[in-house]
This record gives structure tokens, C-alpha cells and sequence, in this order.
């Protein structure tokens, strides 16, 4: 199986005019915070800080995989894994970013110039803690912490989650009753590891590779989830550039289960051609909202990759352009939110 068959950095980059500066939370419109914590470590959050005493609605918003700085200085110029605009978010909502363990908010990343995506060496926090249970309980603690101290609209407290933050977002949602709204986008809607395996089968039946190579190829991802299993807290051991920690959690909880369990408003955007998530995942979780009589979730599906990008190629299949859909896509998704 082809390491690019199945890659969890994926990260959105987007132009800045912050080039001769160094990027700061308060530059950037937000405040900075740390909550210690025993068993977590720091917690570092950032709140929108524009009329920040007025009272409004907390959306949180949280990245997908890998050890990325929020903002990142690029050799292209600064980057994010931001899909938001915070700052005009800001006129409506508390905006609260998360950073990852021991992840700063900004540093520089270098290009990886084989796959055009950047390269952060994980900190050693990052690896002794990173899991989905550290991501869900550190956003608990934030959105207590917020609505203690903020004025906040507790009628309108809102998780926006992509890739990874998928997973979080609805393990979050099913577990802080201070939740009211989740979007959630191109996440596993099924555990991760048969992602792989649906990819390697889709593979088989469309001809991509023969049904031997598909069944060498799942025989491995089997062997491999039992491995990791076998060692679900292991930080000195990895596969695809994760712990086998990380790899446990994420793959220990059904996402399915969890959004099903939850009757707030839920808006779910799949993308057709992911070879991240299979979006046959979402489909199976909405199918089973129907069975279940759930009228409380909405499904988007649009034909773009993982990142929401839609390609443009020649006749002979070369890449000839590529046009990025996601801001788009979840700015209609928070168009829906306004008017729940």
C-alpha cells in the first residue's frame, strides 16, 4: 500500500499579509490562554478578542491530524489550518482555537517539495500525549472555562471539526452537554483502520490493483490493528507517522454511535473523492439517522478530495489546476448555523 494512499497531514494553506511580521495571538485577533492541568499538561486556547465583552455564542473550532502549529510561516508564505475567518466570525461569536500538546501557535514548517504539503517535527509532548481522549477532554475543560469566565450565549455553543476534529467533535458533543450545534466535516464516520480497507477494496473492484494485492494489502492493515491494539498506549512505536497511542484512541470509539446518540443540530460534510476518510463511512452513518428516524442531522456531499479541492485535468489525466472549495463549503455550513 502506497504511503499517499492514505495521508492524515493533509493541510490547507492560505496566502497572508503577515510576511516581515511574527505572527502572535493578539495580532492574529485572539487572546491567549493556558489552563493547567494534572494529568493534561497546559492547555493552551485562544479567544477572539473583538468585543470580546459582549455577549455572544462560542464557536470552537478544531483542526484535523499531525503536530501543526495553528499558523505556520511557509517558503510560500504563512499558512493555516485554520478554515475560518475569524476575525469577521468574530462580530458574531467567541471564536476559540486549540492548540494540540506542546504545539506552539506559530512556527515555521518547511515544504515538502515531492507533495507540496509542510513538515513539523512532532514535539516530544506532542507524542507522549497527542490521543483522542487528550483532544476531547482539553476542549471540555476550554468550553467550561469560557463559559465560567466569558459572556457567553449558552443557547448557541457550537463545535466546528474537520478530519480528525470530526472524530473529536462528535465524541465531544456526546459527552459536554454544554453543546448545542456540530459541524462536522471529512472525518471517518466508521473506525479509521477500515478506511484502509475500503480504500484497498474500491481499489480491487475498480481494477487499480488486483485482488491479490488487495488481500496482501488488508491481510497487513488487519495485522497492524492488532498490533496496535495489543499496545494501545505505546508512544515509542508508530505507524504512518502516528503513535500507536494516537492510532488506539482514534480507532477505539464509533463515531457513528456518537452522533447517533445526539439530538442537537448536526451538519455533516463528506467529500466523494477523499482518500482520507471514506466517505462510505458517513454514508453508512446517515443511513442509519434514517433507520432511526434522526431528522436532526444534515449530510453534504460534494465531489472534491479530502482537502475539498476539485481538480482539473487534460486528457490524459494530468493535474492541469487545482481550486480549493473549502472555505466556500463551510461557509455555507455556517450560514445554516445562524439560522438554528
Amino acid at each position: 500500500m502506497k504511503k499517499n494512499s492514505f495521508s492524515w497531514v493533509l493541510l490547507c494553506l492560505f496566502t497572508m499579509t503577515f510576511y516581515a511580521q511574527e505572527i502572535t495571538p493578539e495580532r492574529m485577533g485572539f487572546t491567549a490562554h493556558t489552563i493547567q492541568d494534572e494529568h493534561l499538561g497546559d492547555i493552551h486556547y485562544y479567544i477572539t478578542s473583538k468585543n470580546n465583552n459582549q455577549k455572544k455564542p462560542v464557536l470552537l473550532y478544531l483542526d484535523g491530524s499531525g503536530p501543526y502549529p495553528l499558523f505556520q510561516k511557509t517558503s510560500n508564505g504563512i499558512g493555516t489550518s485554520v478554515l475560518l475567518d475569524c476575525r469577521a466570525l468574530a462580530e458574531d461569536y467567541h471564536v476559540v482555537l486549540l492548540s494540540k500538546p506542546g504545539v506552539p501557535f506559530y512556527d515555521e514548517v518547511i515544504m515538502d517539495p515531492s507533495t507540496g504539503y509542510p513538515k513539523y517535527k512532532a514535539p516530544k509532548e506532542y507524542k507522549q500525549r497527542l490521543s483522542l481522549d487528550w483532544r476531547v477532554t482539553a476542549a471540555k475543560l476550554v468550553l467550561q472555562q469560557i463559559i465560567k469566565q466569558s459572556n457567553v450565549d449558552t443557547a448557541k455553543v457550537a463545535v466546528l471539526g474537520i478530519s480528525d476534529g470530526f472524530q473529536v467533535g462528535a465524541k465531544l458533543a456526546s459527552e459536554e452537554k454544554n453543546v448545542t450545534h456540530l459541524i462536522i466535516g471529512v472525518g471517518s464516520g466508521l473506525n479509521q483502520f477500515y478506511d484502509f480497507i475500503t480504500h484497498n477494496r474500491i481499489d480491487e473492484h475498480s481494477g487499480v490493483i488486483s485482488s491479490e494485492q488487495a488481500q496482501k494489502n488488508i491481510d497487513s492493515i488487519l495485522a497492524v490493528a492488532k498490533t496496535i491494539y495489543s499496545s494501545p498506549k505505546a508512544i515509542d512505536k508508530e505507524w504512518y507517522g502516528h503513535t500507536y497511542l494516537r492510532w488506539s484512541s482514534f480507532s477505539h470509539d464509533n463515531p457513528t454511535e456518537n452522533i447517533l446518540a445526539l439530538d442537537i443540530p448536526i451538519y455533516i460534510v463528506a467529500a466523494s473523492m477523499d482518500r482520507n476518510s471514506s466517505i462510505l463511512g458517513t454514508d453508512y452513518l446517515y443511513l442509519e439517522s434514517i433507520r432511526k428516524g434522526k431528522t436532526n442531522i444534515i449530510y453534504k456531499v460534494y465531489p472534491y478530495d479530502h482537502s475539498l479541492n476539485e481538480y482539473t485535468k487534460d486528457k490524459n489525466g494530468n493535474i492541469q489546476n487545482v481550486k480549493s472549495h473549502a472555505i466556500d463549503i463551510y461557509n455555507e455550513a455556517l450560514e445554516w448555523l445562524k439560522t438554528q
